[in-house]
Order: structure tokens, then sequence, then C-alpha cells
């Protein structure tokens, strides 16, 4: 069972690949995916159920139409597209950077908004290039909190190297 923004967001990535339907189709949510350099990307549908402190790797860097964005996934589940069966994560999709921390920092911060339910779509899997963290902070002369940009340093030369991630199961 999905929730209404989220039955929303089925409905509007089909109607862009042509797929009209009165509602969204019941979909067979899971919690993690491993991804091809190893890490594991975990969801917030778990993660929030957890009764122990969560790893809070649900975020994930991905690389849409050849430019980078930051999302916090809810879930994983498959759907049949035209025929095809695919995987998909439902994502709530940070903004855009705040562009003048970031020429001012000399693009070293990554900072960005947050707005949960009200930014979610769907994103086929092979989007995710990497599990990240956003850490939220005040920034001076900025009003709200933003959340910046941390990435695993190494994860270039671990997935050269071929090493896998330690997968360690879940408790709960």
């Amino acid at each position: 069972m999905v929730r209404p923004c989220e039955a929303d967001a089925i409905l509007r990535y089909l109607a862009s690949n042509d797929i009209n339907i009165p509602s969204a189709p019941p979909v067979t949510k899971w919690a993690r995916l491993r991804l091809p350099n190893g890490q594991v990307a975990r969801s917030a549908w778990k993660e929030q159920a957890m009764s122990k402190q969560p790893r809070m790797a649900r975020n994930v860097k991905l690389l849409l139409d050849g430019h980078t964005a930051i999302a916090e996934v809810y879930f994983y589940f498959n759907m049949t597209i035209h025929g095809q069966r695919k995987t998909f994560a439902m994502v709530s999709e940070y903004s855009d950077p705040h562009q003048d921390l970031l020429q001012r920092s000399y693009h070293t911060v990554f900072a960005c908004q947050y707005h949960g339910d009200a930014s979610l779509k769907l994103t086929e899997v092979s989007t995710i290039q990497s599990v990240v963290a956003m850490v939220p902070h005040q920034f001076p002369g900025i009003d709200g909190t933003l959340f910046y940009l941390i990435e695993r340093p190494g994860l270039d030369i671990i997935t050269i190297g071929g090493i896998n991630e330690e997968d360690i199961p879940d408790e709960d």
C-alpha cells in the first residue's frame, strides 16, 4: 500500500511514459538495494521503523541526464512498463545546491534544502551512483537549515579494486 503522495508520483511517471490509468498499481516494497560499487542503499520506509538507531544509508547520489542530484530513498519496487520489468526507487529529491554557498566555497560545499513529500518522484535504480550522507546544518547568513553532502572518501578506489562494503544484517 502506498500513500496518496506516492501514488501521485507513480501516476506522474506512468503518464510521462504514455500510460494513463486511474489509480496507481499495487507495489511490493523492499528496503535495501546492493549497488554495483558494493554499497548497500537502504530506505526511509524500513529505517524509520527500526527500534534502534538507524544506519541513515538512505540518501543517494543520482546521475540524471548527465547531472548529479541527491535524493532520500523512501522504498524500492518493481513495475512493468511497456512489457519490460524495471526496478525503481521512490525518492524525495533534495533541491539544487545553494549557489552562493557553492561558489563561495569554491565548489566544495554542496548544501541543499530538503522538501520531503513535496518533491517525490520515481527513478530507475540504475541512476543511483552511491550512498551519501546529508547532514543538517545552520550556515551563517543563510536562513533555514540546509543539508550538506558528505561522500565516502576512497569509494572510487574501493570500486576499482573490486572490494565490496561489508553488509551488516539488520537486527529489526
